[in-house]
């Protein structure tokens, strides 16, 4: 999906429906970066995102609190704000801290 956000074409339903499946299927070996990527793809392409996934990958992201970089975690946010969708407190706990870690804060 990253691809087709990038070069701006929307993708057939039936791709972003068995990419999203597809996703739900593998969510253990996503890392930080290859969530951000889907959501911020999902979200520029003005796609919806499953429930389901959203909450894979914010149970998924739990996981590496504290190693995001500071791209993932503007991609990660600007995503969920685009998706008008409000993210776990504990997830945004976790990229706050980060991100004030990444400062030196």
């Amino acid at each position: 999906l990253w691809a087709f956000a990038t070069l701006e074409l929307q993708p057939e339903d039936a791709l972003v429906s068995g990419l999203t499946a597809r996703a739900l299927e593998v969510l253990g070996g996503f890392n930080p970066q290859g969530i951000g990527n889907m959501l911020w793809a999902m979200a520029k392409l003005g796609r919806q995102t499953e429930d389901a996934l959203l909450v894979g990958f914010t149970l998924r992201l739990l996981d590496f609190k504290g190693v995001f970089t500071p791209q993932e975690i503007a991609n990660m946010l600007w995503a969920f704000a685009t998706l008008g969708r409000q993210p776990e407190d504990a997830l945004v706990a976790g990229l706050t801290a980060q991100a004030l870690a990444l400062q030196g804060g």
